[in-house]
């Protein structure tokens, strides 16, 4: 799990953005938890922060931001309850219950539809009128939310890569092996039929860069993270090499390199 945070002065903007977050279209903001805020819009809401403001003038960062992401693998399964639990525990961990803010959800981003996080937008000033120090804040946000994952077992986030990696590697390799010269379409019409997709990477002349494949569980990666030999540019030279690993174990035998080339 991940946890950024930063001092910002920018509350309203930040809040607008988070409360009318939208993917392909589609509203992505749901509202999990609010703390002694009643407006409707972001700029209500900061509206009733500003009495707080007042004793620190030439405090600019008057606001709090925060990002709290849990993996795709490790929220699957989260209720918007849970979310909230999550939120409200984060906040505790940065000592923040005595403060204003408001919990969001994003079903996910651009780049990774399945990534849902929390966005958390908090007044500096406390209720009680202390100013919140924001010396290290992102440190403190990522110790905390490292503190959670441990509590709640959370399987670390690098762990779930390598097996994920691994999963889309076996899968690739038996459809290599299996496709008779390497055709994109094909690799992923194949590849689709054993739950992963593949999407192509253009540039805006509509060259084809690269790719990308998701895994069972949702997480998207690009092909040179499986691998370098998995890129366009070494993929067919891979598959060279599978299929003949494959002959030679169909052959019995073990294929080595010698002067004159393979020998048996």
């Amino acid at each position: 799990m991940i946890g950024k945070g930063k001092s910002i002065s920018h509350g309203v903007a930040a809040l607008e953005y988070d409360l009318a977050k939208e993917i392909d279209g589609q509203a992505a903001a749901t509202e999990i938890a609010r703390h002694e805020l009643y407006g409707c819009t972001g700029a209500e809401m900061v509206q009733e922060m500003k009495p707080y403001f007042t004793d620190f003038p030439n405090v600019k960062n008057n606001c709090l931001r925060f990002e709290v992401s849990p993996s795709i693998e490790e929220s699957s399964s989260f209720t918007d309850t849970d979310w909230a639990e999550l939120g409200n525990d984060f906040m505790q961990r940065m000592g923040l219950m005595n403060h204003q803010y408001i919990i969001i959800k994003h079903s996910g981003t651009e780049s990774k539809k399945k990534q849902a996080h929390l966005h958390i937008l908090a007044n500096r000033i406390s209720l009680s009128g202390e100013l919140y120090r924001d010396n290290w804040i992102g440190k403190r946000a990522t110790e905390a939310a490292n503190a959670i994952a441990k509590e709640r077992d959370f399987v670390q986030s690098q762990d779930i890569g390598k097996a994920n990696k691994a999963e889309i590697k076996e899968a690739m390799n038996e459809v290599l092996k299996k496709l008779q010269g390497f055709d994109l379409a094909k690799f992923q019409k194949e590849l689709g039929k054993l739950g992963f997709k593949v999407r192509e990477a253009r540039a805006s002349t509509g060259k084809l860069n690269g790719y990308y494949v998701t895994a069972r569980s949702g997480t998207e990666y690009k092909a040179s993270e499986i691998g370098k030999g998995y890129t366009l540019a070494h993929i067919e030279q891979t598959q060279k090499k599978l299929k003949y690993n494959q002959m030679s174990i169909s052959h019995g035998n073990k294929l080595t390199s010698g002067k004159g080339g393979f020998h048996l």
